[in-house]
């Protein structure tokens, strides 16, 4: 596998453009919060690799473009603040202490912090966002895997090696199709439900279509006929999502 970088300015922000020359069928692009990944078959000529790199680029920069920037909504964790994910609502119980050790914990519908003084307000709330990132990700973990396998043969029934959850701020759901892995943004936690739903069917379906041709939108239609409404529940609501 050929890999190639290169850096361009997109509304005043720098993305890596990375272009991966690779055994595969067909060409795939997709977006990150910095970043732009094209992937090329490895037995299209010189003049056909240059030609769709560029065509794939153009229609990702128009993305961006299209799409403005939208700073998540930072939460401030405060002792007893409330956590409500899809099936749970937990209560924060944190504790300033002297020691130069943290501490984190989730017993039953509780999450214990435990944070150093040593550290300044922002250290704390910094600490606090990613323990919990961590903590709700594994205590999840095994029914989101229940819920994608449901999904998988209901609707799908295609082989699946990993399952995962993954703190991610541009993207709610990654499928790696040739690995057979899916990972679910830890973010969806904080939704209703049927997003979550709508989430990991689109990641299914990239088990069978790759790409966002026209093919693969029909297939998740066909599973979802409701996906748009999803879609915009996200793009309206997706900012206020965030551990």
């Amino acid at each position: 596998m050929t890999i190639q970088k290169t850096q361009i300015r997109i509304n005043d922000i720098i993305y890596t453009v990375t272009t991966h020359i690779e055994r595969r069928s067909s060409v795939r692009v997709s977006i990150t919060k910095t970043g732009i990944n094209i992937r090329i078959p490895r037995h299209l000529s010189s003049f056909q690799r240059e030609s769709e790199g560029k065509r794939f680029l153009d229609w990702a920069i128009e993305k961006i473009k299209s799409k403005p920037t939208i700073v998540p909504k930072t939460p401030i964790y405060q002792n007893n603040h409330l956590i409500r994910t899809h099936s749970k609502i937990y209560k924060l119980q944190i504790e300033h202490r002297d020691s130069i050790k943290n501490f984190s914990k989730i017993s039953g519908s509780y999450i214990i912090l435990k944070i150093s003084n040593s550290h300044d307000e922002q250290a704390k709330q910094k600490y606090i966002s990613k323990q919990l990132q961590k903590l709700l990700a594994k205590n999840h973990l095994e029914e989101l895997k229940s819920r994608v396998h449901r999904l998988n043969t209901v609707h799908v029934n295609k082989p699946i090696n990993k399952i995962s959850y993954k703190y991610t701020i541009s993207r709610w759901g990654i499928c790696n199709s040739t690995k057979k892995e899916i990972n679910i943004s830890t973010r969806l936690l904080l939704a209703p439900i049927e997003i979550l739903e709508y989430v990991i069917i689109h990641e299914l379906c990239h088990l069978i279509e790759p790409n966002h041709s026209k093919r693969f939108w029909n297939i998740v239609k066909s599973i979802d006929p409701q996906y748009k409404q999803k879609k915009k529940w996200i793009n309206a609501n997706g900012s206020s999502l965030n551990i």
